[in-house]
């Protein structure tokens, strides 16, 4: 994110100044990038479900989104249900704040949600340094804010697809700030507003009350204990009794999910207060899921901790502040919970920093010791050098390949174009029809009220539960089999698509709209559009089987190559 030499310029800098710098670069930097990933196509999914639901607020309906419905318990874990219009996202994650950037969304479209993602993290990197001058010596609280933006659990997130804790670090310092200039009003805003950031963002804001009972004088901890009842009633109350109104998914997907393990006798499913039952009665059970594996934990740990060189770990602060979010990580199950360049990381980021500031605090002395800074940049240099080669997100899939063994790259010049001929596949489809698109191009498709993800869904149900096909279909079996050989489930998307296609053209209802080398569109017999430059029926299937039968040849040919 922040080549090295140039941090260290920055610090022999005035450090208000360099902090900026700093900042700016991380802003400029994190834009690139994620224009970058939306050009090439390397935003997916979540890009296109978080723009779905938040553009329709415009028209009434904010929250309701066909793509998170095909996430929902009837359509994924069922397999009993097709894609619902007018399914509220609630019923996954309750995120009320997302619709502060509804003015956003309808003014820049898709290039909105990144310049939310990478601004609110770079001011929360501001609020972070303003936290850090009210007890630190301005050279240190500069280092600190620096750490903040070479932090790979914070840059990881930020090339992230779009998504709803981008606002955490933010609130969270700023309630911490409010902490320390006795601000009521700083305090109580950012404490009211965490939790319905998302709902389990309430396990953080509990930690604040905890560290504030144990660790504050005695003004604060009345406040502590507040903070605390009032987190675990948002918790409690939203995930049983409102998300519940809108869906299943959390007492049957995520708890199975994540906490599996421990709601066995149930089948994996419960409340948040089963799950909590169920590690009461099985400690011996909760305390083996805390510390294995004992490999992923330590890793995990120790890149928690690599930005600010280890020795704020030493103290409680930042264990406190990090309590909550922390347990569930160590007990989750599945290979997310412990993934340091995904969203849920952004939980304990606030904690490691604000309990840095603290440790800082109670040894300023050590911060003139030259073996302590030349530890601390190797600490940076580590950090920054770790993310980029782990090249998070491929968003930076233009110099480093996307996989070694197998060896899968794409030049710049051919993702750039790529994108272009992508976009002006795309042109031919108006912008009100329903359509199933693949994932790569969800991001670009998504600002309107029926999208759906192909091959897994091609069909619908509205409001009064009457099916109904999209009106067109867009694949590009191209794009996968450039990333098949090291990519199974790319591979997979065209070998399905195929067969989806092939039976979509069969049943007589759809037809090639177009089709050649940079994709193929398929026209539903209901949706209006100009025939004009549409190939015959026997031309369009021809150019299909063609497109198929050369993305697998090739897909053949990496794979042989591969293996030599």
């Amino acid at each position: 994110m922040k080549p090295p030499r140039t941090l260290f310029r920055l610090q022999r800098r005035e450090p208000q100044r360099s902090v900026l710098m700093a900042a700016g670069l991380f802003l400029v930097i994190g834009l690139i990038l994620q224009g970058w990933r939306l050009w090439s196509l390397n935003a997916t999914y979540d890009q296109g479900l978080f723009l779905q639901e938040i553009w329709n607020g415009h028209l009434g309906k904010p929250f309701e989104s066909t793509l998170a419905s095909e996430l929902s318990t009837p359509v994924l874990v069922n397999r009993e249900a097709l894609p619902t219009l007018g399914y509220y996202h609630l019923g996954q994650h309750f995120t009320p704040l997302l619709m502060l950037w509804l003015p956003l969304v309808l003014l820049l479209g898709v290039w909105s949600l990144p310049l939310i993602q990478v601004g609110l993290l770079t001011a929360g990197g501001l609020v972070l340094h303003q936290l850090a001058k009210e007890d630190l010596e301005p050279r240190l609280a500069n280092w600190i804010a620096i750490s903040y933006f070479c932090a790979g659990i914070v840059i990881g997130p930020t090339l992230e697809n779009f998504h709803d804790l981008c606002a955490i670090p933010l609130l969270s310092f700023s309630l911490l700030l409010g902490i320390r200039r006795r601000n009521p009003w700083l305090y109580g805003i950012p404490a009211l507003l965490l939790p319905l950031v998302r709902e389990d963002v309430g396990l953080l804001s509990f930690s604040f009350g905890l560290w504030m009972l144990v660790r504050q004088r005695q003004a604060w901890r009345l406040a502590g204990l507040g903070l605390c009842l009032y987190s675990t009633l948002m918790v409690f109350t939203i995930t049983n009794h409102v998300m519940p109104l809108f869906g299943s998914e959390v007492s049957v997907r995520f708890m199975d999910e994540r906490f599996g393990q421990f709601l066995a006798a149930q089948n994996g499913r419960g409340s948040t207060v089963d799950a909590l039952k169920a590690m009461v009665s099985q400690p011996l059970l909760l305390l083996q899921e805390l510390v294995q594996p004992i490999g992923s934990t330590l890793k995990f740990l120790i890149t928690l901790w690599l930005p600010l060189a280890f020795l704020p770990a030493a103290a409680i602060d930042g264990w406190l502040l990090m309590a909550g979010p922390l347990f569930v990580a160590l007990s989750s199950q599945g290979g997310n919970a412990l993934a340091v360049n995904l969203r849920f990381v952004l939980y304990l980021v606030p904690g490691e920093f604000a309990g840095g500031i603290l440790w800082w605090a109670q040894h300023p002395a050590l911060f003139h010791e030259r073996w302590l800074k030349r530890l601390w940049r190797t600490a940076l240099v580590l950090s920054v050098l770790f993310t980029i080669t782990g090249n998070p997100h491929r968003s930076l899939s233009a110099l480093i390949p996307d996989s070694v063994q197998p060896w899968v790259y794409i030049s710049p010049w051919r993702q750039l174009q790529r994108g272009a001929e992508t976009r002006e596949l795309l042109r031919t489809i108006p912008r009100q029809a329903s359509v199933a698109a693949e994932t790569h191009l969800v991001p670009l498709l998504a600002e309107r009220r029926v999208l759906l993800r192909f091959p897994e869904n091609s069909a619908y149900t509205d409001e009064r539960k009457q099916e109904w096909p999209a009106e067109w279909i867009v694949s590009q079996p191209g794009f996968n089999a450039d990333y098949a050989p090291a990519f199974r489930r790319n591979g997979a998307w065209v070998r399905r698509s195929q067969e989806q296609i092939q039976a979509l053209l069969a049943s007589g209802h759809y037809r090639v709209h177009r089709c050649d080398q940079r994709g193929i569109v398929l026209r539903h017999l209901s949706a209006a559009a100009d025939p004009k430059g549409e190939p015959s029926t026997e031309t369009g299937a021809s150019c299909v089987r063609q497109q198929f039968e050369e993305a697998r040849a090739q897909m053949q040919r990496e794979g042989d190559a591969s293996k030599r």
